[in-house]
């Protein structure tokens, strides 16, 4: 695994949120409305309720950083590989390629793909370039484009997401559904001949971010089950398998483990999705994974068709009985019908 030697303005954080005011200083923006784009046809969402907020990472970073470099307690060791992890009855040893350390507890935050289920299983896979244009577009800068120009390339879903920034500055994204990993140089490639259509060029380029994201299912038999060893992130299943979200989850485990450590001095670990929303999202992950060339249909029909509060309370994970029945008439149902008989 790659170690980090140094924090970078490498990627960024969205969510719908009300009066947000955990995050409030280090917010860069919010839109009023969202939007999903098929064939020339647009469906503007916008919620009396929500916000949809934009953090950079650098912000986050810095405003972690600094409250360890406040802590006497705390310290943050960059460019060290971890080589092992040795259990002994009491305390860990976690040896480095530069030291060794001890301790208690154990919290294990790195990505490893091995541990999620073959099926239902796809790659979220997604790069953006920050630009400012030197031409102007037809974008409203109080509207976020979450799912623009839905289309099949190749058997993968691909789709735009645009946010307006600032009025001359954009992060354009291209986000790929596959069940194959999809390499950096075709999605970026793609990027630039959609950014080509869009401004002929005429743009700087400020940034890149560039990730992929495990859609799927954690088995929790591949799970370390050791006492005090703990994990977060991707190995506890925190990322949304039919979104890919998991920003405000992880916040929320976070703020709840610190407080759980300091009580009883160890970790708190990731509640248990309720029963419906691992059903639903499983049934939609493998409608999708089936029968990917039916994607943008089901997304577009989907937004055509539910309530934004709904639709956000679903997205974080805070939907009611009310708000999954609602989710369930939205679905195109013949499409969803066919691919579950077929499969």
């Amino acid at each position: 695994m790659r170690k980090k030697k140094k924090y970078f303005d490498d990627k960024s954080w969205c969510f719908w949120e009300k009066n947000n005011k955990e995050f409030e200083n280090i917010i860069e923006k919010s839109w009023d409305s969202f939007s999903f784009n098929l064939k020339g046809k647009t469906n503007f969402l916008a919620s009396n309720q929500y916000k949809y907020y934009y953090i950079r990472s650098i912000n986050f970073y810095k405003s972690i950083i600094d409250k360890i470099l406040n802590c006497s307690h705390i310290s943050l060791k960059l460019g060290e590989t971890i080589k092992d992890i040795i259990r002994y009855k009491s305390y860990y040893k976690v040896i480095t390629c530069k030291n060794i350390y001890l301790s208690k507890n154990i919290l294990d935050t790195r990505p490893n793909i091995n541990v999620f289920k073959k099926k239902p299983f796809m790659y979220q896979t997604f790069i953006g370039y920050e630009i400012k244009i030197l031409k102007k577009i037809r974008l409203d800068q109080s509207n976020a484009y979450i799912m623009h120009n839905m289309h099949i390339d190749s058997n993968n879903f691909y789709f735009e997401y645009i946010l307006p920034l600032k009025n001359d500055v954009f992060l354009f994204e291209l986000t790929a559904f596959s069940n194959k990993k999809i390499s950096f140089k075709i999605i970026e490639h793609k990027l630039k001949k959609i950014l080509s259509t869009y401004l002929h060029n005429s743009y700087k380029l400020i940034r890149k971010e560039y990730g992929i994201i495990p859609m799927g299912f954690v088995d929790t038999k591949l799970i370390k089950n050791y006492k005090n060893y703990y994990v977060s992130g991707s190995l506890a299943g925190s990322i949304r398998p039919s979104s890919g979200y998991a920003f405000l989850d992880i916040q929320k485990w976070a703020n709840e483990s610190t407080n759980n450590l300091k009580k009883y001095g160890n970790l708190n670990i990731l509640n248990k999705s309720e029963y419906i929303k691992y059903y639903l999202d499983k049934i939609f992950l493998k409608v999708i994974s089936s029968n990917i060339t039916m994607a943008p249909k089901i997304f577009y029909h989907f937004s055509k068709n539910i309530i934004p509060n709904t639709f956000i309370r679903f997205m974080l994970g805070r939907a009611n009985i009310i708000d999954y029945i609602k989710v369930i008439y939205s679905m195109p149902k013949r499409i969803f019908l066919k691919c579950l008989i077929k499969n």
